[in-house]
């Protein structure tokens, strides 16, 4: 049975997700990438995962959507707060993954997959390097993303956005979108800066080792779109065999054609996740 959940983090920030708790051996848990949400590709998989009788979980966080509302209590009244990828700070993800991880571990599962799409995938290999989750047997990653140079971009928000820090405007949204799509406030754009904790996949440095991502001894899969346009002018092929040769435990797929949502390939990677992953076929 599917069902709409509410949790609360650390912060006292209630959090939504989407459950179909299926069977209480085997759950995947899918975490957003930057301004996602329940989109088609979340859906396709929840539905997929359904048909294969394992049960799944869609955690919201605090970057979910491109500006959306959710409730903090202060004080001990829900009031609403802005959240969603414009004013998300890149440092305080945790908090979420902890609530959700919670969760889990309190349903008790035997076998928890997870499923990051884009910028999650960076998240979740900060994550595991910090916190210890227990059962989880794989970690399917879709498109991940090298977003070390990305601020670089956009050059008229870079000034901006420092000018504004200056002038204690940090919520200030900046004239150039984020991404061609988002919205963003000068404070997240700069956490995405060169020094951001979150820069652990780098396809462009050839001197680059992957140490966080060693650090991680859970078998990680990567589905990555030949044609996604994070990758730009750089070979999918040649991005993924970088990672596979300093990662023993790293393995991909490359779907021909398709692009950063997968968005007319869903039934390729649905059948990639269960038969090539989760049931091992």
């Amino acid at each position: 049975m599917e069902s709409v959940i509410r949790i609360k983090n650390a912060d006292n920030v209630i959090l939504k997700g989407v459950y179909s708790k299926i069977n209480k051996k085997d759950c995947c848990i899918y975490f957003h990438g930057f301004a996602g949400c329940y989109d088609s590709l979340a859906k396709s998989v929840h539905e997929k995962l359904k048909q294969n009788k394992i049960s799944f979980l869609f955690g919201y966080t605090q970057g979910y959507g491109i500006i959306y509302p959710m409730k903090k209590e202060i004080n001990g009244l829900a009031q609403e707060i802005n959240c969603g990828g414009c004013y998300e700070y890149l440092d305080n993800y945790s908090c979420d993954y902890d609530a959700w991880f919670n969760f889990l571990k309190e349903e008790k599962y035997e076998n928890i997959y997870v499923i990051t799409h884009s910028l999650a995938c960076n998240k979740i290999i900060d994550y595991l390097n910090k916190n210890k989750v227990t059962n989880i047997k794989k970690i399917i990653m879709l498109a991940p993303q090298d977003l070390t140079q990305i601020i670089y971009q956009y050059p008229l928000n870079i000034n901006k956005a420092l000018e504004n820090l200056k002038s204690n405007k940090s919520e200030e949204i900046l004239p150039e979108k984020f991404l061609g799509f988002c919205d963003i406030c000068s404070r997240t754009f700069l956490s995405f800066s060169p020094e951001c904790k979150l820069h652990n996949i780098q396809y462009k440095n050839s001197n680059f080792k992957f140490e966080k991502l060693n650090n991680i001894k859970i078998p990680i899969f990567a589905i990555i779109g030949q044609k996604d346009e994070g990758l730009k002018q750089y070979n999918a092929k040649e991005c993924m065999e970088f990672v596979k040769k300093n990662v023993p435990l790293f393995d991909y797929k490359i779907i021909k054609n398709a692009k950063h949502t997968f968005k007319n390939n869903l039934n390729e990677l649905n059948n990639i996740i269960i038969n090539k992953i989760i049931r091992r076929v």
